[in-house]
């Protein structure tokens, strides 16, 4: 069970927070669903967090980003993030290691 699972079943407000979040980046809108996906993938290995980079990382090329999409996605990580962040990025080519 996912961490945010966890907190969903044990408060309405987070479950609503949670649901809304996964509606708007789930869709496309002025964003395509891909484009928020990889800046999601990005976020998530600004702040440390290697299962969630895996995971719209690899949503993002499930709903349409190229590879080289996503690699241009974690360069320009690296540029404002530095390395750990790219290397947190790196970890969606890794699956579950």
């Amino acid at each position: 069970m996912a961490w945010s699972d966890e907190l969903a079943k044990r408060s309405d407000a987070l479950r609503k927070v949670l649901a809304d979040d996964a509606e708007f980046i789930g869709s496309d809108s002025a964003l395509p669903r891909w484009v928020k996906l990889l800046m999601a993938m990005q976020l998530d290995s600004v702040t440390n967090h290697p299962d969630g980079a895996r995971y719209y990382g690899t949503q993002a090329l499930e709903a349409g980003a190229s590879e080289q999409q996503v690699m241009e996605a974690i360069q320009l990580l690296r540029m404002y993030a530095g390395r750990p962040a790219m290397a947190t990025a790196a970890s969606m080519f890794l699956g579950g290691e």
